[in-house]
Formats: C-alpha cells, structure tokens, sequence
C-alpha cells in the first residue's frame, strides 16, 4: 500500500477514520432517525494522493485496509443491520485508478479507451441521448477519462462487462449489503448500463439500487431511471431510481431567489410535476447537498428560518431523502474547492475541541438544529403517511396589482 499519512492539516490527505469508528457511533445516527448509511466508498484506492473520496479504485476485491480488512466489513454491515440500520455501497463503474493491477498490466488494449494522447470526457451528458449530436461529442463524452489518473473501461468489450458484473454481484452475496449508489452512472457504456442493470437486479431483486444524474431538466434526469419514456438508440434504463439533482436545484433555487412564472419557489412546482415520467419517483433520492456540493447552510446565507424549511421539505416530501454528514448539525461552507465540505466532523478524533456527538457538545442552534432534524427524521420513520403516502402540491401564486407591488391574498 502506498505510504499515505493521516495529516487532518492538509486538505486532500488522508484525515484517518475507519469502520470500525463510524459503527461506534451506530447510537448517534440511530438517535438523529437514521435508516441507512452511504459511506466514502470502501474499496481499496491505492493512489500516491488525493484518492480518499474512493473513486478511483486499485482492487475490485478489497476494502481499503485504512478503513478495516474485507472481513470487517462484513461485520459491519452485519452489526448495522442488527442495530436497523441498511449499508448502501458506493460504487463506481465507469472508471478505476491508474495504479489498479489491471490497468497496470493490462489483460489486452481493448479493456480500456485509449487516445494517442491524454482526452477528458466533455462532461456534456446530453450526448448519450441527443438525436442530433456529432459521433464526436457522444465519443468524447462516454470514452474521454474523468481524469488523468482514472482510466476509462471499455465495457463494450465482453470480458470487462463480464468482471464488473460479476463483482457487484459478489459484493452483495459476500457481505449482505442493501444496496447500490452508482457514482457518474451516465457516463457507462449504454448497453453495459442495461446488462449491469438486469444482471444485479435479477440475482437481488430488492436490492436498492440509485445512481448519480448530475444533469440538466427533468426529461434527461428520467431518461436514466426506469421510467414511461420509448427507447432512444436502444437504451431503456433499468435502474430503479436517481440522485434528484431537479429538486435539489429547485429547493435551493426556492431559497435563495424571488418567486416568478418559473423562478424561485415555481421551480420547486415544475421539478416534482415531473414525475409523470418515471414509473416509480418515490424510489428517487432527493437531497439538499452533499460531498460534491456546497453545504445548504451556506447557499441560504446561515438563515436559520431558512434552514428549517428546507429540512422540513427534504423529510416530508415524496422520495427517499438523503442527509450528509453534518448538515444536522449546521456545518458549512462552500465547494470552492470541494475539500471544503468534506471536512472533519466535530468530535470524531481525540483532542477536538467540539464534539457534535453529544447532547452537551453540540450547543447553541448547532444543537436546536439536531434536535429538530431529529423529531423529523423520527417522525417521518414512524408515520407511513410521510415515507409511502401520497403527495398533492399546489401551484405557487404570486398576484400583483397593476399599481401596486404588494401581493394580494391568493383566492
């Protein structure tokens, strides 16, 4: 393994933390209402730096031994499962690490998409579907790398398709998880996404399965979740649901700007009257950030008021709602550089001089906002109504005299 120190100073070195440390802290998330944990992924990331987010895997077989051996994470999730608690494992299948044993000694050239010199992906998603794009924007897209240390596979080629697969089927088998979240899931070869897709589903059919759709408008987002739409160049997605990035759009939006035809709190309306696309939107995971993102605390400006109802809608609405680590207990900060909300939660390690964990360490609103996430999250756990009900929204209304700009009382 490569040498990397913990050093908690430096921004994208390795801060420690392990298994075994958030299993000791199973109470804290049980208290908050939690159901589920979405760890950094586990898997070895064997890179010389900056390869703690878990994206660039080295062994498709074995936990990163900074995290804990394979065997500890399967008493992970059993110890999870016992104290009702569901693991979901991040995963990603588009790309690996340049120091994997497999790119390292490559089985053939076709297992990966070479370019005579370095090419990154154009990053623009509407390529994989758009009726009209040039072969070389859909190449660019899909073939380009995510980064010049994350070698792109070749999933068209049998053999990679057949090793992915059977991997993430022998991660379920092996440790019990619950389910998966597919990191840059649109970036996957499109018949690889449907045989990935129907080969996992087949052998787990309820395995909880999501994937990340960091894209543009509501019909690009239910394009890639299995929804009512026809098939575009023979991909019809199978995948049970999505990261609603529509709705965190929306909800920020919601916050932060006035309310117009579209605008504001209208927008929050048309995300979710969206729905009509997908064959099940309740299995969408809807959020208000998260470790790609800035912290919701700081996009409303530390408003407290604020903060409140966007936590009210995100443990009320329709979906599977995800909390990242500390929005409970108003971390902040903006991702400019993305290190910046990924820092260390208070009291994690000896020394800190705040320690979240307890009702005594987390004064002030930092604890008024636990308390009050808390009672939601519990709540909406115990109600039926909140997690499997059914939704009615209003359209938002906004009505203005010709001479006057103060609202009139909605009829």
């Amino acid at each position: 393994m490569h040498a990397s120190r913990v050093a908690r100073d430096s921004m994208y070195a390795r801060h420690g933390g392990d298994l075994k440390g958030v299993e000791q802290h199973f109470d804290y998330l049980k208290e908050l209402g939690v159901t589920a944990i979405w760890p950094t992924p586990v898997v070895e990331n064997d890179m010389p730096k900056a390869s703690y987010h878990g994206y660039a895997l080295t062994d498709y077989y074995a936990v990163d031994r900074r995290y804990g051996s394979n065997e500890d994470y399967v008493r992970f999730v059993q110890r999870a499962h016992q104290n009702g608690l569901k693991v979901i494992h991040d995963v990603v299948l588009n790309h690996m690490g340049s120091k994997n044993y497999l790119f390292l000694e490559q089985p053939a050239a076709d297992w990966f998409h070479q370019w005579p010199s370095f090419t990154r992906s154009n990053f623009r998603d509407a390529a994989f579907n758009d009726l009209y794009a040039s072969d070389l924007d859909r190449k660019l897209y899909g073939e380009g790398w995510f980064d010049t240390t994350m070698p792109d596979l070749n999933q068209s080629n049998p053999l990679v398709a057949t090793y992915v697969i059977q991997n993430f089927i022998w991660w379920v088998e092996y440790t019990g998880l619950d389910g998966y979240r597919i990191d840059t899931y649109p970036y996957s070869d499109r018949n690889f996404l449907m045989q990935w897709g129907e080969a996992v589903l087949n052998e787990f059919p309820q395995l909880g399965m999501f994937g990340e759709t960091w894209v543009q408008g509501n019909g690009q987002q239910a394009f890639f979740a299995r929804n009512i739409l026809p098939p575009v160049n023979g991909f019809k997605s199978n995948l049970p649901g999505v990261t609603d990035f529509q709705s965190y759009y929306a909800i920020n939006e919601a916050m932060t700007k006035d309310a117009g035809w579209t605008d504001g709190i209208a927008k929050l309306y048309y995300a979710l009257q969206g729905d009509w696309m997908y064959e099940d939107p309740m299995r969408n995971v809807v959020f208000l950030d998260n470790h790609d993102l800035s912290r919701f605390y700081s996009v409303i400006g530390e408003d407290f008021a604020k903060y409140k109802m966007g936590l009210a809608w995100l443990l009320t609405t329709r979906g599977i709602p995800q909390l990242y680590y500390g929005t409970e207990v108003l971390m902040k900060n903006f991702s400019n550089p993305d290190g910046l909300v990924r820092e260390d939660f208070p009291g994690g390690w000896p020394g800190d001089q705040k320690n979240y964990f307890t009702a005594a360490g987390r004064t002030g609103q930092a604890g008024e906002a636990f308390t009050y996430v808390s009672k939601l999250a519990n709540y909406r756990k115990t109600h039926p109504a909140l997690h499997s009900g059914k939704l009615t929204q209003f359209i938002p209304r906004t009505e203005f005299t010709a001479t006057s700009a103060t609202p009139m009382r909605a009829r």
